[in-house]
């Protein structure tokens, strides 16, 4: 049986995980001086440093395709929040952060390739890391069925093709997912150097639209009906009630999501743990400032009345605001080049979501949660091949299921993603709760970033999670689309999450070993004495 060990130095101490059943009550720690060692981690085989810190942050930007999301995200936003888009943008952004703190202090405790299922098993439980694990994989895979969508609509509007065939269509689309993956199984230094240079060519693009639009609005050559710019558009007290609130939140949800996916290259990147984990920090900062600035420049040139044809509400708009007011703005150039921006977005997401979930599918099978085979890494390039082609096979699966029942691919797919990422992002801060509960109150800042911040977005994204499944039971949700007279969106999202549930107990009958705790322990953060304390006392 252990004691408690009296703490009577505080640096001389050093945090430790340690599988649950071997951890001492009455100990406290703060991590903030914490050399921090998370135990039971397994190596994959993966090339650590083969994704540089600037790179991983791309891939954070990246896998939130900041130019089709505002494309298509950003008339429905301001047709349920107004003028106040930007400051919903800022209060979304709020959850989001704190759950963007939770990825930190997990991967600076446990950088592993897993990210979500590795936490959620070793902190809270087996099942619950299978589950999250789950929710990461079906959302990246329906973003990459939307992102085909968007890149097929793309080409066939730079190509001047009025309603093509949907062989040609599903053709284009299907190159486009062979495309991605194939690339991505290349390996994660040359995915990652392309993922940047698209990265950058898409803010390029995004930032001289934006310089386009304001100077068009400086120069008095903005929509008649559009407002002129005010302050008022930031205060939270001018928000249109809840409706208004909730509707923008959920848009936003969408947007922001993906800035997760740097992290999950962790173990293949530069420099240290805490490095690494800032990455997914500094994406979620850039991104809101690109959302905010864009949207407000977007207000101020094309207004929100919907009888104006600039606007962003407009009817002929509100679907794909970019190439719109593209063309307004530069002329029929303007939108060939916005289609082409909205292409390397959706191109550089898709690689951006397969790159990590593939390493998700990886963890899964080295902890023995999935088969053996998916554990398997090139030697040549260092990359998951067999947990990529699966992942895209599967994404080119439900794409072409899709062309074949839904009226609208991208609106059911940006539809019914949305539970799935509130179930992971749930249990990625719920595993930073739990982890870091005995410990984190030694001090203000580390309860706040580990515990408290964490929890609040847990509650938020559970009530998110409880509305859009209550959304979800309207067959007319998404694009009215339906089978049997169920929704489509409901089929995808709300059916396809509930589906872990029977695999997982599959898996846990032919391979319980994951399941009893074997491959990965139950693990807290705990305070130990240094071996090499102050008057040479033993380690606790």
């Amino acid at each position: 049986n252990c004691v408690p060990v009296r703490i009577c130095s505080r640096p001389r101490l050093h945090l430790a995980a340690y599988p649950e059943g071997l951890l001492m009550d009455g100990a406290v720690h703060s991590h903030e001086h914490a050399d921090v060692d998370a135990e039971g981690l397994v190596g994959k085989g993966l090339r650590k440093g083969s994704v540089s810190l600037v790179a991983a942050v791309a891939i954070g930007l990246a896998a939130t395709a900041p130019a089709y999301s505002l494309t298509g995200a950003l008339g429905w936003g301001a047709a349920a929040s107004g003028y106040q888009l930007p400051i919903i943008f800022i209060i979304s952004v709020i959850p989001m952060f704190f759950v963007a703190l939770a990825y930190k202090h997990m991967t600076e405790v446990a950088p592993d390739s897993g990210t979500v299922f590795t936490w959620g098993s070793m902190a809270i439980g087996p099942y619950t890391g299978w589950i999250g694990g789950w929710g990461l994989f079906l959302s990246s895979t329906l973003a990459g069925v939307g992102a085909a969508e968007v890149t097929v609509n793309a080409v066939v509007g730079v190509a001047g093709l009025e309603d093509p065939p949907m062989i040609l269509r599903a053709a284009i689309g299907s190159a486009f997912i062979l495309l991605t993956t194939w690339l991505v199984a290349r390996g994660a230094e040359e995915s990652s150097r392309t993922t940047l240079l698209l990265t950058i060519v898409q803010y390029g693009g995004l930032i001289l639209f934006a310089a386009i639009m304001v100077i068009a609005v400086l120069g008095g050559h903005a929509a008649p009906t559009a407002e002129p710019f005010s302050w008022e558009w930031f205060n939270p007290l001018a928000i249109d009630g809840y409706d208004a609130m909730m509707g923008g939140f959920l848009v936003a949800l969408f947007i922001f999501w993906g800035f997760d996916a740097s992290l999950a290259m962790s173990e293949e990147s530069g420099g240290n743990p805490k490095q690494a984990g800032r990455t997914g920090v500094i994406s979620m900062m850039i991104i809101l400032v690109t959302y905010v600035v864009f949207a407000v420049a977007a207000l101020a040139y094309a207004g929100i009345d919907e009888t104006d044809p600039l606007s962003l509400t407009h009817p002929d708009n509100i679907d794909d605001v970019f190439g719109s007011m593209a063309t307004a703005a530069v002329g029929p150039w303007g939108g060939v080049v916005a289609a082409l921006i909205i292409a390397v977005s959706a191109f550089s997401a898709t690689m951006s979501t397969v790159m990590p979930t593939a390493r998700n599918l990886l963890a899964m099978a080295s902890y023995k949660a999935l088969p053996k085979r998916f554990a398997s890494v090139d030697e040549a390039t260092a990359a998951p091949k067999v947990a990529t082609w699966a992942m895209g096979l599967l994404t080119l699966a439900i794409y072409l299921g899709l062309s074949l029942t839904s009226s609208s691919i991208v609106a059911d797919s940006v539809y019914s993603v949305g539970i799935s990422i509130c179930v992971y992002y749930i249990v990625a801060s719920l595993s930073s709760v739990v982890y870091f509960h005995r410990t984190a109150f030694a001090s203000v800042r580390t309860a706040f970033g580990q515990v408290i911040l964490p929890a609040i977005a847990v509650v938020v994204l559970g009530y998110v999670l409880v509305v859009e499944a209550g959304n979800m039971m309207d067959p007319e949700y998404g694009s009215g689309s339906s089978v049997l007279g169920v929704g489509t969106v409901f089929i995808v999202g709300v059916l396809g999450m509930a589906l872990a549930i029977p695999l997982m107990l599959a898996w846990r009958i032919k391979a319980p070993a994951f399941f009893k705790g074997r491959t990965l322990p139950k693990q807290r953060a705990h305070w130990v004495r240094d071996s090499a304390g102050p008057s040479g006392g033993a380690t606790a």
